[in-house]
């Protein structure tokens, strides 16, 4: 995916690909309005001087030419030129096949008369019209040239147009079919030019110039492309919501660089590229509409500074999509990059307000003055914010931006907050890892991350020394308890060695005795002590399986039976009927038990009674040992718990002080809990298991 958004390839081609598909865009939209527009003008027609529009364009030029040469001559006082169109139009009726015996004779003497090469009366420049009124005179807007100096010459010339119309002695003949008589004899303009009794002449001056170029052109798009533009219009907007999509997920990645990378441009102040942008977009929008406006103005303009023109068009509108496209992706990057507000000079502003001013006024008040004092701000700028939309819409869009960057602001806050608290409740639970990041928070919450982060810094260091030193305990106790094995075991053997020698002095085999006895009880402390140093410290491999509660607890007594009659011990067991199954290393759980039972061997009362109790409810089970200590128990709870301490302080049995520790450390590793009570001489253990 990475690879994909830093693709120089690929962007180069989807910005390529915009302004094509915007193109296409307009242009189908175009022919889909124009086409819905003038749909009758487009079915059936292979050329713009075919339709509707074009012969409506042509008859109104003849209809203002026409009634300009009747107003100026025999009218010119009428102030309303339109109230006459309209009072002759309703009272003049066509009579094409009879003309008036005066028309006729004014026939005899037009060539006698001086021809008007006058455009004050005839001035569209797109046509070639020639006016002959009733008494004669002639008005036209043709070239005079040698070839046009005559009434006649001039009439031949209009007929030699591929697209002309006359209207003559009551006829029409026309090269245009919209124009021929059957569709335009109720037209309104033509019955004044008929009741006008004026003869016209007139054509296209250059079907290849002008506007109608640029109308054949427009026409010439929409008849080859109204058929297929909803498909292509669909098509082309989908590929460029497609592009645009990639275009901006891939702004901000680059090949070989982790996150989002920013360029020279990005650290310029935001408002100076908006400056510089607007002021760029409104200059080349200026030329481009200048341009236009040239060519619209232009009249006698050819086909190859029509297509100069256009070709500057183009250019001039690849310059304006390459300002917006480098304002956008400037903009989106600063975005992503998180920089945007940063880089604004009305954040520079803010923020040196804020530390000259807000810091200084702020700094000494408590956060319950702060928050009467920002809740009151709240309310005055929501009130008179609400009186203003009463008035303006604007307000209301102001009132509705405050509300969100409060809410915003709240919303911060209450983030802020439970991140914090996060934080303090992995503390509490000893995880002191993953610290907050001070960017996140603003003001006195960003002090408080930071000093919970010292905090945390300061927890974390001192449990790393505690483990450390733990550790070097454990190793320390490892290595002594290994190199005191080896001359033990040395002792031991030749104690073995020299008691099979049958020594017959009494006072040797007492002294054999002892040896024996405490290099036993010296290897009993050695395994006790790498076993204790283990279990604290978690270095043991368990293999958790489920096993039988009653079943152990059985078995662990039948193995201390003899002992406990020894010292008159009577166990009085209480076991639930059905089966109990915990989930627990069965050699360690032996362990537990077999520690727990040999500490009531020699430290219970003689000739007293000890208590087995196995209690079970819905999600745990209890394993409850209660005996009379011989001695006083005058230590608490934490101290007997400790390792090397013992339940006689005059420390005269062969106890090593490690049992209850090492039961405690395995029960622990197997998800149970281990707990004492002392009451009196009453000594009591609970271990407490999760029931399958």
């Amino acid at each position: 995916m990475s690879e994909i958004q830093s693709s120089k390839v690929l962007k180069a081609i989807c910005y390529c690909i915009i302004p094509f598909f915007v193109l296409l865009i307009i242009i189908n939209t175009f022919s889909i309005t124009y086409y819905s527009t003038y749909q009758e003008d487009i079915d059936g027609k292979t050329t713009y001087f075919e339709t509707e529009r074009f012969a409506e364009d042509l008859l109104g030029t003849i209809y203002t030419s026409t009634r300009r040469i009747l107003r100026n001559t025999k009218y010119p006082n009428i102030e309303s030129d339109m109230e006459e169109a309209v009072e002759t139009s309703q009272n003049t009726t066509i009579e094409l096949s009879n003309q008036t015996e005066e028309a006729q004779e004014n026939n005899t003497n037009v060539n006698s008369k001086e021809i008007m090469y006058n455009t004050s009366y005839i001035g569209d420049y797109s046509f070639e019209i020639l006016i002959i009124d009733e008494d004669g005179n002639i008005y036209t807007n043709v070239e005079k040239t040698t070839q046009t100096d005559t009434l006649e010459e001039i009439k031949q010339y209009i007929q030699s147009k591929t697209y002309n119309w006359i209207y003559d002695n009551g006829r029409i003949d026309t090269t245009i079919k919209k124009m021929s008589y059957d569709n335009i004899a109720y037209n309104y303009m033509f019955e004044e030019v008929v009741s006008s009794g004026y003869k016209v002449y007139a054509c296209v001056r250059n079907e290849d110039i002008g506007e109608f170029q640029i109308y054949n052109t427009m026409y010439s798009i929409v008849s080859q492309t109204y058929q297929s533009a909803p498909s292509v219009l669909i098509i082309s907007a989908f590929l460029l919501v497609i592009a645009c999509i990639y275009i901006i997920f891939s702004i901000g990645h680059k090949k070989g660089e982790e996150g989002i990378y920013t360029d020279s441009l990005d650290k310029v102040y935001f408002e100076i590229v908006a400056l510089a942008s607007g002021a760029l977009l409104t200059f080349e929008s200026v030329v481009l509409v200048t341009l236009l406006q040239i060519l619209k103005d232009i009249t006698n303009i050819t086909s190859s500074m029509l297509n100069t023109g256009i070709l500057s068009c183009i250019l001039i509108g690849f310059v304006i999509y390459a300002t917006l496209a480098i304002t956008l992706v400037t903009i989106i990057r600063r975005i992503k990059a998180k920089i945007f507000w940063k880089n604004t000079i009305c954040y520079k502003f803010i923020k040196w307000v804020k530390r000259n001013t807000t810091d200084l006024v702020f700094k000494d008040i408590n956060s319950s003055k702060k928050l009467v004092l920002a809740f009151g701000g709240f309310i005055v700028i929501q009130a008179i914010l609400i009186i203003a939309s009463l008035s303006s819409l604007v307000y209301v869009i102001l009132l509705l931006g405050f509300w969100y960057i409060v809410f915003k602001i709240l919303l911060e806050k209450v983030i802020g907050m439970n991140k914090i608290r996060n934080k303090i409740q992995n503390m509490y639970n000893g995880n002191v890892d993953n610290p907050l990041n001070e960017m996140e928070f603003k003001s006195e919450q960003k002090q408080i991350a930071k000093e919970l982060n010292d905090i945390s810094g300061g927890l974390s260091n001192a449990i790393n020394e505690a483990m450390k030193s733990e550790r070097l305990k454990t190793e320390l106790i490892t290595n002594v308890s290994h190199d005191i094995k080896t001359p033990l075991t040395s002792i031991i053997n030749y104690v073995d060695l020299m008691k099979n020698e049958n020594i017959e002095n009494e006072k040797v085999q007492e002294y054999l005795e002892i040896l024996d006895n405490k290099s036993q009880r010296l290897k009993k402390l050695t395994e006790d002590l790498v076993e204790a140093s283990k279990a604290s410290s978690g270095n043991i491999k368990l293999n958790m399986e489920k096993l039988n509660l009653k079943e152990l607890i059985k078995q662990v007594r039948g193995e201390f039976e003899d002992k406990f009659e020894t010292r008159g011990l009577v166990i009085i067991e209480t076991l639930p009927e059905e089966d109990i199954y915990i989930q627990a290393d069965s050699r360690y759980m032996y362990r537990v038990l077999e520690n727990m039972y040999v500490n009531i061997s020699k430290y219970a009362l003689d000739n007293s009674r000890v208590y087995i109790d196995v209690e079970k409810d819905d999600t745990t089970a209890k394993v409850i040992l209660k005996n009379i200590s011989k001695d006083e128990l005058n230590i608490g709870v934490d101290e007997l718990m400790q390792r090397f301490v013992r339940g006689d302080s005059s420390r005269s049995t062969e106890g090593s002080g490690l049992g209850i520790s090492i039961a405690k450390s395995l029960t622990e590793l197997q998800k149970g809990k281990f707990n004492i009570y002392l009451d009196g001489d009453l000594f009591k253990v609970v271990l407490e298991f999760k029931v399958i």
